[in-house]
């Protein structure tokens, strides 16, 4: 279980920092955020900071995959990956189109991470509605899931009333 968890992590904190990236470091165009993801966490308000929030498209072998993505000053970040993904419509937030939140315990430590994913084998534990989507242009939306923290799946997180109008890097 701890292998799963540091994997799971690892993943998260990679696809964050991809999002956080320059597509070109010659001078090209930035991915730094554009947009807004708000959201309510166990009855706790969540804004992003602007500049910490992405939408970055992929295509590989034919799988359209979308990963919207929103931090706070407080080292915490809400992540939703879509897997398959077909344009405007409802996705359920599984262990294949993944919907995490992370925080640090203590922001001084980055091994500190507490994951919560939707990873349970479960068919859905929430769901994104893509509202509006062009393609290198932007998304908006709204998602609720219900995260497990990937070290003891008895403790969760209710994610609730998210919001999301984000720039697709």
């Amino acid at each position: 279980m701890k292998k799963i968890t540091r994997i799971t992590s690892v993943l998260l904190f990679s696809l964050f920092a991809l999002t956080a990236c320059s597509k070109d470091d010659d001078g090209g165009t930035s991915a730094a955020g554009d947009g807004e993801l708000t959201a309510t966490v166990d009855g706790a308000s969540f804004e992003s900071f602007p500049e910490a929030t992405t939408a970055v498209e992929n295509n590989a072998g034919g799988v359209q995959t979308l990963t919207i993505s929103g931090g706070t000053m407080d080292s915490e970040n809400i992540q939703i990956t879509i897997i398959g993904f077909e344009g405007v419509g409802t996705y359920d937030l599984n262990s294949v189109s993944l919907g995490s939140y992370t925080y640090l315990e203590d922001t001084s430590n980055f091994n500190s991470a507490m994951v919560f994913t939707t990873s349970t084998g479960a068919a859905s534990n929430g769901e994104i509605k893509i509202a509006e989507y062009t393609a290198g242009g932007t998304v908006t939306g709204t998602f609720n899931f219900t995260g497990y923290l990937t070290s003891n799946t008895s403790q969760t997180v209710a994610v609730t009333n998210g919001a999301f109008n984000v720039s697709i890097q």
